[in-house]
């Protein structure tokens, strides 16, 4: 299943400064993976638009807009979907979770189950009540 979408706003926030601009240098589609619907794989097809940043002194000459808890910067899928994959991966892991990410209609292989699992945070690890050494 393919969603075209683009986004209403007039301007974009650049990611580098929090500026904002309305000069578009151009526009281009994106594509991304969501989580399925009824089993059927969903692709959303993101028209966004790169902006010149009008700011003097920000290092980023340009920036493409982002849409707040859907896009992440260079990433294929939304947020959602990284989510369900990285629960996956951490349930599962590797084949398994492959197997069980494609009936569920998201395709990932056990290569990148595994890297989302390795870009995870560490948990927080709590003082020690006991320790025994034998």
């Amino acid at each position: 299943m393919r969603v075209w979408a683009r986004v209403k706003a007039e301007d974009g926030a650049c990611s580098s400064c929090g500026g904002r601009s309305r000069r578009v240098l151009s526009r281009y589609h994106r594509g991304l993976a969501d989580v399925s619907v009824a089993g059927q794989p969903v692709v959303l097809r993101l028209q966004v638009r790169r902006f010149f940043c009008d700011t003097n002194d920000c290092p980023a000459r340009t920036f493409t807009e982002q849409v707040d808890r859907l896009t992440v910067k260079h990433a294929r899928r939304t947020s959602l979907c990284r989510t369900a994959l990285e629960h996956i991966g951490l349930t599962l892991a590797g084949r398994a979770g492959s197997r069980l990410a494609a009936l569920l209609g998201m395709v990932a292989g056990r290569n990148t189950l595994l890297r989302l699992v390795h870009a995870l945070p560490e948990p927080e690890v709590g003082p020690v009540a006991v320790l025994g050494v034998r």
